[in-house]
C-alpha cells in the first residue's frame, strides 16, 4: 500500500478558524490560538467549519475489496480510479489479505486462485475479447489505483468509521496511514481521533 499526499488547502488551520471567526466574531492572533479554536468546535460538534479545507491523496497497491468499501464515503469526497476496461490488467497484480499470510494451506489456496483467474483473463484476450470483457473473471484481491479528494469533515466521517476495531484489515491500515498525514498538517482537526477519541467501535 502506498499513499502520497499530493494537495492539501495552504496553511488549513488558519483557514478554518477563520471560517469560524465569521460564527463567532472573534478571530485567533496566532496558530496557537486558531488551533485551539478548532479543538474548541470539534468538541462542541460545530464541525461544518473544517469542511473549508481539504486533501487529496494517490492510492496505490491496494485492493478493489478495499476501494469497493471506500467509495461507499459520498458526501465530501471525489475519486478517479484506474480502469479495468481501458487499462490491460494481464500483469498479475493482488493483494492478499493479512489473515491468509500466516497459513500455509490458505496461502496456496489463495495464490492457485489468483494464477487461474489471470490465466483466465488472458485465455479470453487470446479469444479476441476486449479488456472490459476480461476483467469480469479477475477478484476483488485485484491491485488498483485510486485519487481522492475530501473536505476534512468528510475525512474526519471516514476515520471515525474505518478507524473502528470491527472495520476490515485492509481499510482499518489504510485509515491509519491516512490519519498520520492529515495530523501533520492540521493537527487540531485530527487530533481526537489520533488519540481513539470520537472512534465508532461499538
Amino acid at each position: 500500500m502506498q499513499i502520497e499526499l499530493v494537495s492539501h488547502t495552504p496553511y488549513p488551520e488558519t483557514l478554518i478558524a477563520r471560517a469560524a471567526s465569521t460564527c463567532y466574531d472573534s478571530i485567533p492572533k496566532e496558530l496557537d490560538g486558531a488551533r485551539k479554536m478548532i479543538s474548541a468546535i470539534i468538541k462542541s460538534g460545530h464541525e461544518s467549519c473544517v469542511e473549508h479545507a481539504s486533501a487529496s491523496f494517490e492510492v496505490n497497491g491496494v485492493s478493489r475489496v478495499l476501494t469497493h468499501e471506500l467509495v461507499r464515503h459520498r458526501i465530501g469526497f471525489s475519486y478517479s480510479q484506474r480502469s479495468q476496461r481501458y487499462v490491460n490488467e494481464k500483469k498479475p497484480s493482488f493483494v492478499v489479505p493479512e489473515e491468509i499470510i500466516g497459513n500455509d494451506e490458505a496461502n496456496k489456496v489463495y495464490s492457485d486462485a489468483m494464477s487461474k483467474a489471470w490465466e483466465a483473463y488472458g485465455k479470453l484476450q487470446e479469444l479476441g475479447y476486449r479488456n472490459e470483457i476480461a476483467r469480469y473473471v479477475l477478484p476483488n484481491a485485484c491491485g488498483t489505483k485510486i485519487f481522492v479528494t475530501a473536505d476534512f469533515r468528510a475525512w474526519r466521517n471516514f476515520l471515525k468509521l474505518r478507524l473502528s476495531k470491527r472495520a476490515q484489515h485492509e481499510i482499518r491500515d489504510f485509515a491509519n496511514e491516512i490519519l498520520k498525514k492529515l495530523w501533520e498538517i492540521a493537527p487540531s482537526c485530527f487530533e481526537d481521533l489520533r488519540n481513539g477519541e470520537n472512534i465508532q467501535n461499538t
